[in-house]
């Protein structure tokens, strides 16, 4: 039902693997290291936004499911927190950037699981096919 926002996850997880990928490589005294990473969670909050503005314009515009929509937006704050604190530390050249990344991860981790399964049950217990099908055409829509 939800295919367009699950699918849109592989691009959140692509961001994810080079992230980790930095961080299980990290070399201290490399800058470069940051700046990278620096770039990636930049890119990742902006594909996170999209991720939940798919959300927000096809599942939230329905009354029944609007609420599980909110619920979702504060991970979503969460997530452009930690984010946000990852960037700042990462111009710093701060270790601290890549210890956040080990809270974010566990975040992104639940919440995508998340979505794959409880969001999707939620959905349908609320809905008649017929509210199913106006969000499944609205996805379609937004994508």
């Amino acid at each position: 039902m939800l295919a367009p926002i699950i699918e849109h996850q592989k691009d959140i997880k692509e961001i994810y693997k080079k992230m980790e990928f930095l961080r299980d490589n990290f070399i201290p005294g490399q800058n470069a290291f940051f700046e990278e990473l620096e770039e990636l969670a930049k890119n990742m909050k902006e594909e996170i936004e999209y991720h939940f503005n798919l959300q927000i314009h096809s599942v939230g515009t329905n009354l029944k499911t609007e609420h599980l929509v909110k619920e979702n937006l504060l991970v979503r704050d969460i997530l452009f927190r930690m984010l946000d604190f990852i960037v700042l530390k990462s111009k710093e050249n701060s270790m601290d950037a890549f210890l956040k990344f080990d809270d974010f991860d566990e975040i992104l981790r639940a919440y995508l699981k998340k979505e794959k399964g409880l969001f999707i049950q939620n959905i349908e217990s609320e809905l008649d096919e017929k509210g199913i099908k106006e969000i499944e055409e609205k996805l379609l829509t937004l994508v």
